[in-house]
């Protein structure tokens, strides 16, 4: 009898710790899942976007200091990618979701957030030596199709008009150079300034940004394609040293236009559709409960966070005054 009473307590207490155990156990689960403001996440961000979407995390998390946010940059491609094979909870781009990758969500009952949280541009840059900067929309339009192989020739600009594209062989063969292959860049030439999807055989891909910048800083030649915000900031010492290397397209949307109708990539020009080149900027999130993607996504489009796109040459979606100048 007395061992069977003892074997019994020790039972009983054996059971009563268990949910005891339990409990102790969801409680450093609930502790380990991340919240608005605090645990890690991974997301995702198209290599155009590095600067900013790297500014917007350092003050984040100087903010909230048990925050961690690990960011994979790659091309705008991967990073959906990355976001349909829930590697990574959310994505900065310059697209939302094709209607198969919703689809594809919502056959997981997924319903992902799509916000506009900036407008972006895409820069033209030239050599320094190289002082053909007003060009029209039309001009660029006729060397991306492949019909302007060779570099365009300088015009009248001081008399009103733009320089046109030429077919003297003196002037060198263009070479046109973007960032990445299947990159956001590369795709918004090909559908609004290229034909039938395609770019002429003078067009390169190179690895990154700052190659594209270097690139066009030796050669005369060439004609480079980047995102805004790796030239914009004006307080980064990498930004001044490549704003010294490299002269900035001013493009026109007019056929035949003044000098006052060429157009710097500016915020206030962006944000107003003074400049042609330019794009909405997403964040694209598929969590489903408000987490840390959650507080990131709405940090960004925060007083604070649109303060921080609009330092790195984007228009923010919020009415920010301040003035930029290459």
């Amino acid at each position: 009898m007395k061992t069977h009473c003892i074997r019994t307590t020790a039972r009983y207490g054996i059971l009563l710790f268990i949910p005891l155990l339990a409990s102790c156990s969801g409680q450093l689960n609930k502790k380990e899942k991340d919240t608005s403001t605090s645990g890690m996440v991974t997301i995702g961000a198209d290599y155009e976007y590095e600067p900013v979407t790297t500014a917007e995390i350092e003050v984040f998390q100087a903010l909230y200091n048990r925050a961690k946010i690990r960011t994979v940059f790659t091309t705008e491609d991967s990073a959906f990618a990355l976001l349909l094979k829930d590697s990574v909870r959310l994505i900065i781009a310059s697209r939302k979701l094709t209607p198969d990758e919703e689809n594809y969500f919502h056959s997981l009952k997924l319903y992902p957030e799509q916000m506009k949280v900036a407008t972006d541009a895409l820069v033209l840059i030239v050599n320094k030596i190289n002082t053909d900067t007003l060009f029209t929309l039309q001009q660029l339009k006729s060397v991306f199709m492949g019909k302007d192989s060779n570099w365009m020739q300088a015009g009248e600009v001081h008399s009103g008009s733009a320089p046109r594209a030429g077919n003297d062989s003196s002037s060198g063969k263009l070479r046109i150079v973007f960032d990445y292959e299947n990159s956001g860049n590369s795709r918004y030439i090909i559908q609004h300034l290229a034909e039938n999807g395609k770019l002429p055989d003078y067009c390169y891909t190179l690895h990154g940004n700052t190659e594209v910048i270097n690139y066009v800083s030796k050669n005369r030649n060439a004609l480079g394609i980047i995102g805004v915000n790796w030239i914009s900031n004006i307080y980064d010492t990498s930004v001044i040293r490549n704003l010294r290397e490299v002269n900035i397209i001013a493009i026109s949307k007019k056929e035949s236009p003044s000098l006052n109708d060429f157009f710097k990539p500016y915020p206030e020009n962006i944000q107003y559709g003074y400049y042609p080149l330019c794009r909405d900027v997403y964040i694209v999130s598929r969590e489903a409960y408000t987490g840390l993607g959650s507080g990131f996504f709405s940090f960004v489009t925060s007083n604070r966070g649109q303060r921080i796109i609009y330092r790195d040459g984007l228009a923010p979606i919020a009415q920010i005054s301040h003035t930029i100048s290459f």
